[in-house]
């Protein structure tokens, strides 16, 4: 039984901790914009959402694909994604203009997120 709490306490004291240290990183590493630029230090998980979410796009989109056709396909891909939902749809929405050039290229999913700097090189 000591040994139960004893390791319910460790464990909460380290998640705790965890906690803690990703709360005052996270405080500065909002989506922004700087000067026109996208930071280029993002939430954790931004690049993989990036890639998820232009993957998903590049299969749906033909070659003959309008802008028009390409924003209405954007405002629905995050509706897949799960738990980073509402992160993809703060980046789609802040950068759907940008999006719909890099999406109009042949450029794979890899490209296009380290063309918009969410993605280090």
């Amino acid at each position: 039984m000591l040994r139960f709490i004893l390791v319910t306490l460790l464990i909460s004291s380290v998640c705790a901790l965890h906690w803690e240290k990703h709360k005052e990183e996270s405080n500065g590493n909002e989506i922004e914009e700087s000067s026109g630029d996208i930071q280029t230090e993002q939430l954790p998980g931004m690049c993989w959402a990036c890639k998820w979410a232009m993957r998903k796009l590049k299969k749906k989109l033909s070659n003959g694909a309008t802008p028009d056709d390409i924003k209405k396909k954007l405002s629905l891909v995050c509706d897949e994604i799960g738990f980073l939902k509402s992160l993809c749809k703060k980046f789609v929405s802040r950068y759907s203009d940008t999006l719909v050039e890099e999406l109009s290229t042949t450029d794979d999913a890899t490209t296009i997120c380290t063309n918009i700097s969410i993605c280090k090189k």
